[in-house]
């Protein structure tokens, strides 16, 4: 069951669950206590539980409206996300029939692909995400609980012909031991930071470097950015043979999910939908798609690029440095334009996006730090494709999270 606005319509508020009395509380290894799909009444009481701390610049009306937008998106829509909840079968019903919720979270079933020894096929996945314990019910292992329940049912859940899925994944806010100690692995999470620049600024620097075009949401169906990342992991793992190589596709689902989001915001805050989603270098086809964060604080306002599109057929005698960086200068601008006033940050750089940066640095002296993140937004793997296996992680950019 998704959170629709038919289910909100059959409340009469927005109240928060009433929480397990201390004495009823169930041990965490409890036989009567399951983890199970959440029913549409259940899904919503999880969102106002968790949105006490995560609603960020909206009341709690808005935050609940922006998941029915945000369920409602390609990536997540006709019941394509799951609710799940942590209860007990011996404790009594809530008075509007919900069952209690020790802890919750929900997951969404993601398109991947994994190679090994250069051949590559495409397979399902899940994000996990909205991993939230009541601070009532917390200290008593219901998170670590959920999470080992979690990761078996996610092996199975929502697959296709009685395949096993993937992998799973989920981006951490709370270090690195809680998740791997469920069976998610943390990989190396990095990113580097662009300031926003002045359109005068922009038009002066740009003169510099090859012209980029804006990417409107219909232009980015034509981009090869799957097609790219498929080659470009069966191109590694052929090299290393020893380990497969793993991604998530970097498909137009995912970017819509975060432009739904971008796009709500907006509209909240009385501003008019962001129509620019990207920029791109026709004849060589490098490009990037991005997103606007919007926070409660506008100096915390930031640009994020989804995905950095590299065309493995990408003419060679081009510049690609260069266009790359002029690329990053338009995501600049537009971060000026937009009052991101936190800049630009950009996951997972490669190489060739970190040397573009430099490109940019006036002081030659002045060098991208590449910043590698310990304790929030920690990019973390579970692998079920393969027993002893070592997979290596790719792409591991905004898009994917959720």
């Amino acid at each position: 069951m998704a959170i629709t606005s038919s289910v909100l319509q059959t409340l009469t508020g927005y109240q928060e669950p009433p929480p397990v009395p201390s004495d009823l509380l169930p041990l965490a290894d409890s036989p009567d206590v399951h983890l199970v799909p959440a029913t549409g009444l259940e899904y919503v009481q999880t969102a106002i539980l968790n949105g006490v701390e995560w609603k960020g610049p909206l009341t709690l009306e808005q935050f609940l409206e922006r998941e029915v937008h945000l369920q409602a998106a390609e990536l997540t829509k006709d019941g394509r996300i799951t609710g799940w909840i942590l209860t007990s079968s011996k404790l009594p019903p809530n008075p509007d029939g919900s069952r209690p919720i020790l802890a919750s979270c929900e997951t969404i079933p993601i398109r991947g692909r994994v190679s090994r020894k250069g051949a590559g096929h495409d397979v399902q996945a899940h994000g996990v995400a909205s991993v939230f314990t009541r601070p009532e019910h917390r200290g008593r292992g219901y998170a670590g609980r959920m999470m080992n329940d979690l990761g078996i049912r996610l092996e199975t859940w929502q697959s296709t012909q009685g395949e096993t899925n993937a992998f799973s994944v989920l981006y951490s806010d709370i270090g690195d031991k809680f998740y791997a100690r469920h069976g998610w692995k943390t990989f190396e999470s990095t990113h580097i930071h662009l300031e926003t620049m002045s359109s005068r600024d922009y038009d002066d620097i740009m003169a510099s470097f090859p012209p980029v075009k804006d990417l409107v949401a219909t232009d980015l169906l034509k981009l090869p950015s799957v097609a790219s990342m498929e080659q470009h992991l069966d191109q590694l793992s052929k090299a290393d043979p020893s380990r497969p190589y793993c991604a998530i596709h970097p498909d137009v689902e995912h970017f819509a999910w975060h432009h739904t989001r971008e796009e709500f915001l907006a509209m909240i805050s009385g501003k008019v939908a962001p129509q620019i989603k990207g920029a791109i270098h026709p004849s060589s086809g490098l490009a990037i798609v991005w997103n606007r964060r919007y926070t409660s604080h506008p100096k915390d306002c930031q640009l994020h690029l989804l995905h950095v599109v590299i065309p493995t057929d990408s003419d060679a005698s081009q510049d690609t440095g260069a266009i790359l960086a002029a690329l990053l200068l338009r995501a600049q601008k537009e971060a000026g334009d937009w009052a991101m006033n936190a800049g630009v940050e950009i996951w997972d750089p490669t190489e060739e996006v970190v040397a573009a940066a430099q490109l940019l640095k006036t002081n030659a002296h002045e060098k991208v730090h590449v910043i590698t993140r310990d304790k929030e937004h920690l990019c973390c793997l579970r692998w079920t494709a393969g027993n002893k296996e070592d997979p290596v992680w790719m792409n591991k950019e905004k898009y994917g999270w959720c």
